[in-house]
């Protein structure tokens, strides 16, 4: 009886074991759930409109800050009256705790409507974008403008 119950303990515990084994083997194997692994944080494109108006001589100044290195673009949507095609554009960086806007790190004082009048990588932080006559405006002209910047 001894060997009997032997026999009979080994066949019905073996399954038991061997699918004890399987569901252990299987828990711990690699795991395809994307929950466990870090996701990188999407970055979104930010497009940000600034309208104003310039007479010969003049410069507006607006403000903006970058939160995600990235590709940056500038450039007039529109310009009027159609008599003057171009205005400078540039862009420096903006101090906000005494709200000035520094020397334009690049510019181009011939942007046109409808085209990119500066590209540039700019690492996260405060800019302003500034519009300008660079040499376009008549005298007694007033220039309005819109002002695109695109960033991440």
């Amino acid at each position: 009886m001894k060997r009997r119950g032997r026999i009979f303990l080994q066949r019905a515990c073996v399954p038991a074991i061997v699918l004890l084994s399987a569901l252990w083997l299987t828990a711990c194997g690699s795991s395809n759930d994307s929950s466990l692994t870090p996701q990188p944080t999407p970055v979104t494109l930010v497009t940000e409109t600034f309208s104003g108006t310039i007479r010969q001589n003049e410069t507006m100044v607006h403000p903006f800050s970058v939160t995600s290195s990235g590709p940056l673009m500038a450039g007039y949507t529109s310009l009027s009256p159609t008599s003057v095609n171009a205005l400078g554009v540039g862009i420096a960086a903006w101090d906000p705790a005494t709200q000035t806007c520094g020397l334009n790190v690049s510019q181009n004082d011939t942007a046109r409507s409808g085209n990119t009048g500066l590209t540039g990588t700019p690492s996260p932080g405060y800019f302003c974008v500034r519009a300008y006559d660079g040499g376009n405006v008549p005298v007694g002209v007033a220039v309005s403008y819109t002002l695109q910047v695109q960033h991440y």
